[in-house]
């Protein structure tokens, strides 16, 4: 049978159950949050790495004039190379309604049973394709309106159309899902591409390198050898691309996230902490007088501080309890939404060990150094100290500044200035809610400033881009026909033809760059012209003056403004100097002036790019044009490769802002919550101290509305000053968090937008909180009759 200071802990854990519930939801959903995005994490990663791992990534991407499977096999027995692979890629539309096409990306093999390099496997249906059939990869499905066994309509780039059938689907784990790009992908044979008019060839060649197969320098090495085989053999190569060795595409944004993430669950988890001192501290001083009692007994002061130590380790337990279930199940849900997001499948299932260690570690640590200062200080108490106390403490009225500010506040009615007073006469707890309840405001009203930030940014981007509706075609074209033949459109406003290449900086070792694609606008005035971070921006008497994008210097970084480069454009080499420096896009990017560019390239007065203004710029106006722009520049013969609208760039960017705002939001919603349990216990506490006052009340006639008043009003008032705190608080946290977004997500802060409406948002979440969090405490403050306030010591 336990001694009767541990059963004295038993007896307290359940005559105070509202308090325990208190301690435990407040941990737990810490400790929850901490174990979802741990759980999240490690299985993410590890599932991830290993998916990707399987499918033999290729180490390098080289992409040349036509070849076929003799090329393939001659780099398959060069000793640096351990693989190779052959692919073409082959860029058509698909229809997905009347007058609605989507960008439709088919790659084609000559034998679907030895693809060896960035390997996909079947997932429903046929396998291989036949003569007039297409796979889709799985993401895509949605994206084309279709099914399994559908025949769709598609058009090639010299404008025929014809019918094939969606026989199956597969999953490439190397394909960006559709979400992220708003077109399809699928897979084709060889006698599918014949069909369609093509020739049996490969344009891509995928390798994977014998050696050092982690080490990207060694891999561009061997790359930049082969580049160089190949070119003195007679080959063509374009452009080649090195990826990050064992690094999925989705890594990067995976790891950011879930940072952020957990940056937001160990707030939450802090949080739960100040509830804790809250309630230790009420907890010794409510019971002074039976700590002085057992001192008089001859209890020591250690073998006390052990009784409430271990009252803490059994919230923490039973937090634990809690806290590990939901985590996992939290944990699953997130894991099944950012893997279906991302495009691929989890295997892993329960509770990696390491991250139980974590969450226990957590639940029973956190509460017990949250108390240790509260139970150091309330047991010092010597037994004439605790016998001579009421068990109240020092929450009196009356004796500091604020009191006597108060004190001169009139023209209130009473109840209201009960519960004015009555707010600030426990101010080291009032500090304490406050501060849990500030911090998830400030941290609130921060999540919808990223995401005010986050549409500001794509303003500025969209600005930059200041065009509606962009036309690309399989070749060039004259400059005069292509704007002549625009601005015949109704609702054409303005036309602007552009130069585009691929372009590789020439190191003075003699190693290349990864590919730099080039843009060459007729004009310092034209329709793109973006912001510049360093330098300026082109002049008109510019010759070979570059403006490169922030992605090209982290490739490059021995550049800067002011430096002289060596491109290769095709077999040319040129000099330019970079003069400015724009914006990251994502990619490495430059601009030139169109007449130098078109002088280098051999292509003056021709372009392969042209873009719109119209007169109206709503994304359905915007759409009406581009269909309407493409059937006229097929009735004259020129053959349209793609279009886009900024309307559809605008769109696919707002898609991922908001499910990294949804991410963000529900980390923020769990740190209000933990705000929201402290101001209960808070309430709580104050209403059980309060008890005899309430029975004064009571005696000379209060009724149960005036007492229900009394409490929530109190309430409220905490409510409304965490939300003055928390608006100024999150004036700094709000940059800090954006620019950890605009690090992580694109490599540079983002331009920071405070959100007034996310201001007004907290105001109202804070008063319904604030009410709810004081319900239960008035209720049961109402209920109270004058007997059993008499009856209580």
């Amino acid at each position: 049978m336990p001694s009767p200071r541990w059963r004295k802990v038993l007896r307290d854990l359940w005559a105070h159950k509202t308090r325990t519930a208190l301690v435990v939801l407040s941990t737990a959903v810490g400790v929850f949050a901490v174990g979802m995005i741990a759980n999240t994490q490690v299985i993410l990663s590890r599932d991830l790495a290993e998916a990707y791992a399987a499918t033999n990534p290729a180490h390098a991407i080289l992409y040349l004039q036509p070849f076929d499977e003799r090329l393939v096999r001659t780099v398959r027995n060069m000793p640096e190379v351990q693989d190779a692979q052959g692919r073409r890629s082959y860029w058509v539309r698909l229809q997905t309604g009347p007058h609605e096409w989507v960008n439709f990306e088919l790659q084609a093999f000559a034998d679907y049973d030895d693809i060896r390099i960035n390997t996909f496997r079947p997932e429903s249906g046929a396998w291989p394709p036949q003569r007039r059939e297409v796979l889709l990869e799985r993401s895509s499905l949605s994206s084309t309106n279709s099914r399994v066994g559908d025949t769709v309509l598609i058009e090639t780039p010299n404008g025929q159309k014809r019918e094939v059938r969606i026989a199956g689907l597969v999953h490439d784990l190397a394909q960006v899902p559709t979400a992220f790009w708003g077109g399809a992908s699928g897979y084709v044979s060889f006698e599918t591409l014949e069909w369609l008019g093509e020739q049996r060839t490969y344009d891509e060649l995928y390798i994977t390198v014998a050696n050092n197969a982690l080490d990207k320098d060694h891999i561009g090495r061997v790359t930049e050898q082969l580049k160089h085989r190949l070119e003195r053999s007679g080959w063509a190569v374009y452009s080649t691309e090195i990826p990050e060795p064992t690094e999925h595409w989705a890594d990067d944004v995976i790891e950011a996230l879930l940072l952020l993430l957990g940056a937001l669950g160990f707030l939450s988890l802090l949080l739960s902490g100040f509830l804790v001192v809250n309630i230790i501290t009420a907890l010794l001083a409510q019971q002074v007088r039976q700590i002085g009692i057992m001192k008089a007994i001859g209890a020591r002061r250690p073998q006390i501080m052990a009784m409430y130590l271990v009252t803490v380790l059994t919230f923490g337990m039973l937090a634990l309890l809690v806290a590990v279930p939901l985590g996992a199940l939290g944990a699953r849900a997130l894991i099944g939404y950012t893997a279906g997001l991302m495009n691929f499948d989890i295997v892993t299932s329960g509770i990696p060990p390491r991250v139980m260690a974590l969450q226990a570690v957590i639940a029973l640590c956190v509460p017990l150094l949250a108390a240790l200062y509260p139970v150091i200080g309330g047991t010092r108490i010597t037994s004439r100290e605790a016998m001579s106390e009421y068990g109240l403490g020092k929450g009196r009225f009356g004796a500091s500044f604020i009191d006597r500010v108060l004190e001169r506040v009139r023209g209130l009615r009473r109840p209201l200035l009960l519960s004015l007073r009555n707010t600030f006469r426990r101010k080291g707890r009032l500090a304490l809610t406050l501060s849990t309840l500030t911090l998830a405001g400030a941290t609130f009203i921060a999540v919808f400033s990223v995401r005010a930030s986050l549409f500001g940014e794509l303003d500025a981007v969209m600005d930059d881009l200041n065009y509606d509706v962009e036309v690309d075609f399989n070749r060039s074209y004259r400059v005069t026909q292509l704007e002549r033949e625009a601005q015949r459109v109704p609702g054409v406003a303005r036309a602007e033809a552009w130069g585009f290449a691929i372009a590789n900086r020439q190191r003075s070792d003699g190693t290349e760059s990864e590919s730099l694609r080039i843009l060459a606008a007729p004009s310092t005035i034209g329709m793109v012209q973006p912001t510049i971070q360093r330098g300026r921006w082109l002049h008109p008497e510019d010759r070979s003056a570059i403006v490169v994008t922030s992605d090209f210097l982290q490739a490059e970084p021995d550049l800067d403004v002011g430096d002289e480069i060596v491109l290769r454009l095709g077999k040319r080499r040129t000099t330019w100097r970079i003069v400015g420096v724009a914006g990251r896009i994502g990619v490495p990017f430059a601009y030139a002036n169109y007449r130098h560019f078109a002088r280098v390239t051999g292509s003056t007065g021709y372009a392969g790019v042209l873009v719109l203004q119209t007169d109206r710029h709503d994304p359905a106006f915007q759409a009406q044009v581009a269909r309407t722009v493409e059937e006229r520049f097929k009735r004259v013969g020129l053959q349209v490769a793609a279009t886009m609208t900024s309307g559809q760039i605008r769109a696919t960017n707002i898609f991922q802002f908001n499910v990294l705002f949804a991410f963000l939001l529900i980390m923020a919603i769990l740190v209000a919550v933990v705000g929201g349990l402290g101001l209960m216990g808070t309430m709580s506490l104050n209403v059980f101290e309060r008890i005899r006052e309430i029975g004064v009340m009571r005696a000379i006639g209060a009724s149960d509305g005036a007492v229900l008043q009394v409490v929530i009003v109190e309430s409220i008032i905490i409510g409304l000053l965490s939300w003055v705190l928390g608006t100024v608080l999150a004036l700094p946290l709000s940059r800090i968090l954006s620019d950890a977004v605009g690090l992580a997500f694109i490599q540079k802060p983002l331009m920071f937008t405070f959100s007034l409406g996310g201001v007004v948002v907290w105001l109202m979440v804070a008063i319904v909180v604030a009410a709810l969090a004081s319900f239960l405490p008035a209720r049961n403050a109402s209920r109270l009759t004058v007997r059993e306030v008499l009856a209580y010591e």
